[in-house]
């Protein structure tokens, strides 16, 4: 990741939710965020009823090997659209969503490359995927509410209730950002 991304990443994070007409403090909906930039978001069981012949891609990718895929950006015409594993819990869902809006919001150049057989399904930039998880991280659970949460001994699993993530994400957000270690440090000053 570069030099400076994850304060880039905070003051941008900041800057889409103002767009979205919500604080730091409240949980984001990735598909809103999707909307409001024009990108369309198909599941893969949208593309399997509209078109009877992936049935069989559609069982594989959501109950035979569901962690094989959990979306991608594609172009498609002059724009691009995101293609989503609907078999996948809400909150991955929006994990995943934010994620793949966070190469969008980046202007990541395509480096996916997805193959039919063989192999990795995906090659990637990991600097892009970096910076994409990052951002992604702030739009969904922002550093200074994770801060707030950890002042106020917040359970993961309640933050994960408040923002509608995982608790998995909710914990990696909470240490990630240092807001449990903040939190302790503030509390000890306090103290003296």
């Amino acid at each position: 990741m570069r030099r400076g991304f994850k304060a880039e990443a905070k003051r941008l994070s900041l800057d889409v939710r103002d767009e979205l007409g919500i604080s730091a403090h409240e949980a984001m909906d990735p598909l809103l965020l999707a909307t409001l930039y024009g990108i369309q978001v198909f599941s893969l069981h949208d593309l399997a009823a509209s078109e009877p012949k992936l049935a069989d891609a559609l069982h594989h990718f959501t109950k035979v090997s569901p962690d094989v895929f959990s979306a991608a950006v594609l172009p498609w015409g002059n724009g691009r659209i995101i293609v989503e594993n609907s078999g996948h819990e809400r909150p991955r869902r929006a994990s995943t969503l934010a994620h793949e809006m966070s190469h969008i919001l980046l202007d990541h150049a395509f480096t996916t490359l997805l193959r039919t057989s063989g192999g990795e399904c995906r090659e990637s930039d990991r600097n892009q995927e970096d910076e994409a998880a990052e951002l992604s991280g702030e739009l969904l659970l922002p550093t200074e509410a994770a801060r707030r949460m950890a002042y106020r001994n917040v359970s993961d699993e309640a933050v994960a209730a408040k923002f509608r993530v995982s608790i998995e994400f909710a914990r990696w957000r909470m240490n990630s950002t240092g807001a449990r270690l903040f939190a302790q440090r503030a509390k000890a000053r306090t103290k003296h």
